[in-house]
């Protein structure tokens, strides 16, 4: 099974997360849950409702943004030889 990390921004704060799973996309929100559940708390169905794209010239790379007040959440997923 593949190896993903997620590097998950929030305001000015970026945390990382290395999940192995089947596919990127069915996982953001336990991603998310492990580097900021209050904001998987508060936003949890919007973050399920977001949709991963690719990353334009970079391979198995993807993003997903989610503007949250005050400050927006930006997703970032790569996946990584593990």
């Amino acid at each position: 099974m593949p190896l993903f990390r997620y590097h998950i921004t929030h305001g000015s704060e970026t945390k990382t997360v290395e999940l192995r799973k089947s596919n990127p996309q069915g996982w953001l929100l336990d991603a998310v849950r492990a580097t900021f559940p209050e904001v998987a708390t508060r936003r949890g169905g919007d973050v399920m409702r977001l949709r991963l794209e690719t990353v334009d010239g970079v391979k198995q790379s993807w993003r997903a943004a989610l503007h949250d007040e005050p400050s927006g959440l930006l997703i970032q997923v790569a996946e990584t030889r593990g």
